[in-house]
């Protein structure tokens, strides 16, 4: 019975709506088997179809022609194109560094990777301190002070608009205290 269960609903998903117009009926032979058929058998009772399930595919997402290519004579603008990831990958948020010197490396990652004529811009505390492009995936920083600072980060085209947001995140930069250099506290070498 299973089986002729499947292979109806095989039968009515690839002839499709022709499928729904035509009639079909069914019946239970002598050893229990439930059979269909588009003809009418002696005993057999019409099963009332309902409407073929339809389905339409979403569009795909916009993409933006590569960099260089010109629009269309019809004038159409361009498409918006979106990375699925724009990530700071380290430092992670929340981490504190000791004695760094006011410098901190940074690593980022996009997916897909960055196009042509993109950039990835890097912000501490809202402020420029790096961009990024082609297959670079980090940058070293200097002059931070110590405290709690905020990385974030964005991707910028060709012509300077945002393509996209990624995420930020907070660290802390603690310096050795001059006056307590044997501070139990700090991780680090122990004094000489």
């Amino acid at each position: 019975m299973l089986e002729a269960m499947r292979y109806l609903i095989l039968i009515l998903f690839a002839v499709g709506q022709a499928v729904t117009a035509a009639e079909v009926f069914r019946w239970t032979d002598e050893d229990g088997v439930e059979h269909f058929s588009d003809r009418p058998i002696e005993g057999a009772e019409r099963v009332e179809l309902q409407e073929a399930q339809t389905f339409s595919a979403p569009a795909p997402p916009r993409r933006s022609r590569e960099a260089g290519s010109s629009k269309d004579e019809a004038g159409d603008e361009e498409d918006e194109f979106t990375y699925d990831a724009v990530n700071i990958v380290s430092p992670d948020s929340g981490e504190v560094f000791w004695n760094t010197g006011g410098s901190l490396r940074v690593a980022v990652n996009t997916q897909p990777g960055l196009r042509r004529g993109h950039t990835q811009m890097i912000y501490l505390d809202g402020q420029v301190v790096a961009s990024l492009t082609g297959n670079q995936r980090s940058a070293q920083l200097s002059g931070i002070e110590r405290g709690q600072h905020t990385l974030s980060t964005e991707v910028r085209d060709g012509s300077g608009d945002v393509v996209s947001t990624g995420n930020s995140v907070t660290f802390t930069v603690q310096q050795t205290s001059a006056l307590n250099p044997n501070n139990p506290n700090v991780p680090g070498p122990a004094p000489r």
